[in-house]
């Protein structure tokens, strides 16, 4: 065999040799990646903690986990290839949102991204019934109101005389204010707090409690005197056209006002007539009273009847009568009804005779019959 013959033949063996030589030398094609078993997390508003897997090829490969802008309102660990992001409550009305990178540390791998959202908080809606100021008289008391929230609330007191006691199964607070033993008025705060967060809302509250001496309930109690300015009397019933001087002796002109049910009633004993007793209620608004004229007064039916003229005798119907202070505070007005289907005169004391007619009666047999115009009951000073 030629020369030239052995080396052609040798050339497959070099080449295969070659071949061998360079893919024993060369290293194997590896794909690097990160597998996430989800790729989001979503929170609701009130936050908490949420895991997801991070799995890497090959799971020798580090990686780690970055979010830029750092956010204030959620924060990750990562621990044995788990990523567990842990979300701070939502308080406000927007959708919070944000991403996580996940890379490799040797830059191996395409950086894969975890989206992280929160839904929004339910907007705050706050009603309540109490209003910018509260008053109180000095015997205290309890007061309710309403408080209707969507969210948590308290209301709180920053004086121990007055308690705020919340029913949030009922959503009312109830206010309880001791008696004012002193003789200064007193003033406390109350602090209505809803939410939280960017929702917080509170509301502050002024209660004032005034003295024994400026309650108008008690200013009432003493002795009073019925004034007018013309006088009518009768001992039958017939309207006497005459201008008449009352004396102390001919009837009871003066009167007291004495303490029922508190805040509710007063009486008025003596009134017209000796022995009557006659309950009143308590106007709180005006800060006097309303007579109920067509009251049983005595246990022999001595009746106090609103009176009125059609003719020179007396009619009678019973009726209310609102006794309205006067703004110096001294006297009440009476605030006499009007009728249109009779002319009006005043009123009086009735009862009945012997022989059962109706008569009119009064000390000395000579009753209080008022003219139309203003009738005012005034303090009486003792002399």
């Amino acid at each position: 065999m030629t020369a030239l013959k052995r080396f052609l033949c040798s050339v497959p063996i070099l080449l295969s040799a070659l071949f061998l030589s360079a893919c024993a030398e060369s290293e194997p094609i590896v794909v690097y990646d990160l597998k996430l078993s989800e790729n989001s997390i979503v929170f609701d508003s009130r936050g908490g903690q949420k895991s997801i897997s991070a799995i890497p090829f090959p799971e020798s490969e580090e990686w780690t986990a970055v979010c830029k802008p750092a956010p204030e309102w959620f924060e990750f660990d990562i621990k044995d290839q788990t990523l567990t992001v842990t979300a701070l409550p939502n308080t406000t009305t927007e959708v919070r949102t944000a991403t996580i990178v996940l890379s490799s540390i040797r830059d191996k791998f395409v950086p894969k991204n975890l989206t992280i959202s929160q839904e929004a908080a339910e907007p705050l809606a706050l009603s309540t019934s109490l209003p910018e100021s509260v008053e109180y008289d000095s015997e205290g008391g309890e007061q309710i109101y309403s408080v209707n929230c969507n969210y948590e609330w308290a209301v709180e007191s920053n004086e121990e005389w007055l308690d705020a006691e919340c029913d949030y199964e009922r959503g009312i607070v109830i206010l309880t204010a001791e008696k004012n033993l002193y003789e200064v008025g007193r003033e406390a705060r109350l602090k209505l707090t809803a939410g939280e967060g960017e929702q917080l809302q509170e509301l502050e509250i002024t209660v004032a409690q005034s003295t024994r001496a400026e309650n108008p309930y008690y200013n009432l109690v003493g002795k009073w005197q019925i004034t007018a300015t013309k006088w009518f009397y009768s001992t039958n019933g017939s309207l006497n056209e005459l201008t008449y001087s009352p004396s102390a002796s001919d009837y009871y002109l003066i009167f007291d006002i004495v303490e029922a049910e508190y805040g509710k009633t007063l009486r008025m004993e003596n009134f017209l007539y000796p022995g009557t007793a006659l309950e009143v209620n308590y106007d709180k608004e005006s800060g006097g009273f309303v007579i109920p004229f067509g009251w049983t007064v005595l246990g022999y039916d001595v009746f106090l009847y609103v009176t009125f003229v059609s003719s020179r005798q007396f009619s009678y119907g019973a009726c209310e009568v609102a006794a309205k202070p006067t703004p110096d505070g001294y006297s009440l007005q009476l605030d006499m009804p009007e009728d249109a289907s009779a002319s009006y005169v005043g009123f009086g004391l009735w009862t009945y005779g012997d022989n059962g007619v109706k008569v009119a009666v009064g000390s000395n047999y000579r009753p209080t019959l008022f003219p139309m115009g203003t009738i005012t009951l005034t303090r009486y000073a003792v002399q």
